[in-house]
């Protein structure tokens, strides 16, 4: 048997029967049992690592190799190696005219197409005489030892990631994976099996752990660009802010007052697209993630060189940026909210609600969440310090109630600690009834903010009318604003089941926060 493959073999290779199965397995779609076709594969590799056949088996490899390096057990893998270093040991030393390699470009590009061209290799047709060859590499090129040498080492470095040389640069599978996840929280549409938290806190765990190492430059970028994410209220585990505050802290002693030859401008520019900066973050974290990335910027003359994400002065930077976006939102998540400045603008020189402006901050959420936040949680303290006027504490505790079951996302832990007590304390005193079901009252089903909230659900108020904050002004000064359509009694609006039904409605709110 030749040391050189075969440029001919049949018009059916045996790889054929197999061929399909190994697509499945890239995939993720075979239904069989994947490492016994691993083995098989690499039990035929094996035995002839130079011969005729060489080329299907290694290639068969290359497209289970992600497979392999994910799921398949420790011996499977091990056999596999074992056969893909016996091929490159044995091929990429012999003599070659080409000057390039399929192998030596993008895989990513040509994988896909394995499972139709490899048939094609030894099907005794040239290029110009096969209407199913498209490749733009020659079949002699694909065939070449050294090329099946090459894809031997692509498939060990993809199962193995940086055990080998001689190979394009690469981007970990484990990695390309991360990135996925990374832009999926970005975005703000983590993957189903993606926990936001979880992924955060790995990845700054792995920055305490060795905040002088290799992985520096792509953790600070990566939890740069998480920042946002983080302290937008999505996490509601402190401990999360707390370990990519405690990276961050460990991270810049070793970064110092660096400063760097670098003009106005060089750094990268960050924070505008997250996602692609969370990318080139994980791309930073390996040898052939870097090798990949100097390539984009050959190529793309807009992307920032390698070496700026790696300057010392543009992570430390970076870090401080992150660092004191963190501890602000933390503060703000999870701090005591200072609510005290709001009794100047929200209480008149007379003692009395300026109950509009307080209404307003609930109604326009959608503009400014924090400020409908501290209204609520200052209406709930106000109520909890007992004004004697009783249609003012009616007021307050509706409004408290109202900023917690307006949002589409439960209230954060600084403010929704003191709303429980403060409603609980409320449900627990026996004056309202927060079991719908509980006892009977004269109004029937004719409570306001159910019939409200079935008027806002048939667009029967225009997008900038304000069915709740209209009623709420009028319930508390009537004498100052008019009555809204359609309109309800003092009596019913404080109706012990209604308000209990508000009290009990935000109290399941918050606690599907905790």
């Amino acid at each position: 048997m030749t040391d050189m493959p075969a440029t001919a073999l049949s018009d059916s290779p045996e790889c054929v029967h197999f061929v399909d199965d190994w697509d499945g397995i890239l995939h993720e779609t075979y239904g069989g049992d994947a490492d016994r076709a691993v083995l098989d594969c690499a039990r035929r590799l094996a035995a002839d690592p130079a011969g005729e056949e060489a080329y299907a088996w290694t290639l068969g490899l290359v497209m289970m190799a992600a497979y392999i390096g994910r799921f398949s057990r420790k011996d499977v893998a091990a056999a596999a190696l074992e056969a893909l270093h016996a091929t490159d040991r044995r091929l990429r030393e012999l003599p070659c005219a080409h000057r390039t390699h399929p192998y030596e470009s993008d895989l990513d590009d040509r994988i896909d197409h394995f499972v139709d061209d490899l048939p094609l290799l030894t099907n005794g047709l040239a290029e110009d005489e096969d209407p199913d060859w498209e490749d733009d590499a020659t079949k002699e090129q694909w065939l070449c030892p050294r090329d099946i040498a090459g894809y031997a080492r692509v498939a060990v470095d993809i199962i193995a990631p940086g055990s080998v040389g001689g190979i394009p640069p690469r981007l970990p599978a484990r990695d390309a994976r991360r990135a996925e996840d990374l832009r999926s929280i970005v975005w703000d549409y983590p993957s189903a099996a993606v926990d936001p938290g979880q992924e955060l806190s790995a990845y700054a765990r792995n920055l305490v752990a060795n905040p002088l190492g290799y992985h520096r430059a792509g953790l600070v970028v990566v939890l740069h660009a998480a920042c946002w994410y983080a302290a937008s209220g999505r996490i509601r585990d402190r401990r999360v802010l707390d370990t990519m505050v405690d990276a961050l802290e460990a991270v810049l002693p070793g970064l110092g007052d660096a400063s760097c030859a670098h003009g106005e401008g060089e750094h990268p520019e960050v924070g505008r697209d997250t996602a692609e900066q969370a990318t080139v973050g994980i791309h930073l974290l390996s040898p052939g993630g870097r090798g990949v990335y100097r390539h984009w910027h050959r190529e793309e003359l807009e992307t920032a060189p390698l070496e700026t994400w790696l300057c010392p002065a543009f992570l430390a930077a970076i870090a401080r940026e992150a660092l004191d976006h963190l501890r602000t939102g933390r503060e703000r998540l999870f701090g005591l909210r200072d609510t005290a400045h709001l009794d100047e603008v929200l209480v008149r020189p007379d003692g009395r609600l300026d109950v509009e402006r307080l209404t307003h901050a609930v109604r326009f959420r959608c503009r400014d969440g924090q400020a409908a936040e501290d209204a609520g949680l200052w209406a709930a303290r106000r109520f909890a310090a007992g004004p004697a006027d009783p249609r003012e504490r009616l007021v307050l505790l509706l409004v408290a109630c109202w900023s917690v079951t307006s949002g589409e996302e439960p209230p954060p832990e600084a403010v929704h600690r003191d709303l429980r007590v403060i409603l609980g304390e409320v449900r627990s005193d026996g004056a309202v009834r927060t079991d719908p079901a509980g006892g009977s009252c004269p109004h029937g089903d004719a409570h306001p903010w159910e019939l409200l909230a079935e008027l806002a659900g048939r667009r029967h108020f225009g997008f900038h009318e304000d069915p709740y904050g209209a009623h709420l002004n009028h319930l508390y000064a009537p004498g100052e604003y008019d009555a809204p359509e359609p309109s309800f009694g003092a009596e019913v609006w404080g109706c012990p089941r209604h308000v209990g039904e508000r009290v009990g409605q935000a109290l399941r709110v918050i606690d599907g926060a905790r």
